[in-house]
């Protein structure tokens, strides 16, 4: 669609750069001048105004050399808010290399538009074309001085509502649950491993298994074998005397 240059508007948030380097824009003018033919920007349109979201450089230099010559532009239908969030995921393969500074322009102020609200960090860095690691980089501080809100339900990629209230925080230790050292050891590790009277208190004869098998394996399950080889000495001198006494 062909645009007066005028109808364009570029105060709308929606450059994604740090900068426009002022090199580029007259490389652009002279290759234009010379007939070389750029893709079209892209342009949004919210019913009124028409809000530039891609192609800054190209507007710059084609400003420069034909400033009365309508634009071929490629419009969207959308509101400002769309319009800056698609300049965020701008030039990430085409057109000039984005810079450092580019993609951090870009993920701070796609952390703070409303529609990063309900994505996770995988989204937004997929939209923004950086790693997640740099969106958690940028969100922790921004959620610090308000600039992003700290709970707000997220999108996973797996399409499961995230709540990220209590993400990055630790949980308080529970005075009642005794903690653990790391590793998981208990810190009763250094005691004895069979309290035989606490943790196996004393059994009458008709609690005891009555099947023989069953019985031997349940003290060797319970009992170390130097109890159990005492056991078993007392047990036959118990027996022996019983036979005597008969």
């Amino acid at each position: 669609m062909l645009l007066n240059l005028e109808q364009i508007r570029i105060d709308g948030g929606t450059q994604p750069r740090a900068v426009l380097q002022q090199d580029v824009i007259l490389e652009y003018r002279e290759r234009m001048e010379q007939g070389a033919n750029f893709p079209p920007p892209t342009v949004f349109f919210d019913g009124q105004e028409y809000w530039l979201a891609d192609g800054f450089h190209r507007f710059a230099a084609i400003l420069r050399a034909f400033p009365a010559q309508p634009l071929e532009c490629d419009v969207r239908q959308g509101t400002l808010q769309d319009a800056q969030w698609f300049s965020y995921s701008a030039n990430q393969s085409h057109g000039l290399r984005r810079t450092n500074e580019d993609k951090q322009r870009a993920v701070r102020a796609a952390l703070a538009h409303c529609q990063a609200a309900n994505l996770s960090n995988c989204q937004i860095a997929k939209h923004c074309g950086v790693d997640e690691g740099t969106v958690r980089k940028y969100r922790e501080p921004m959620q610090t001085t308000s600039e992003v809100p700290k709970s707000t339900p997220r999108t996973g990629r797996d399409g499961r509502t995230i709540n990220t209230t209590n993400i990055g925080k630790r949980r308080p230790p529970d005075e009642r649950t005794p903690r653990k050292q790391r590793g998981g050891i208990s810190p009763n590790a250094h005691r004895p491993v069979r309290d035989y009277e606490s943790i196996y208190p004393a059994k009458t004869a008709l609690e005891l298994p009555h099947d023989a098998e069953m019985g031997a394996r349940t003290l060797i399950s319970v009992f170390d074998a130097a109890y159990l080889r005492k056991l078993v000495d007392v047990l036959m001198q118990h027996l022996s005397q019983e036979g005597t006494e008969e």
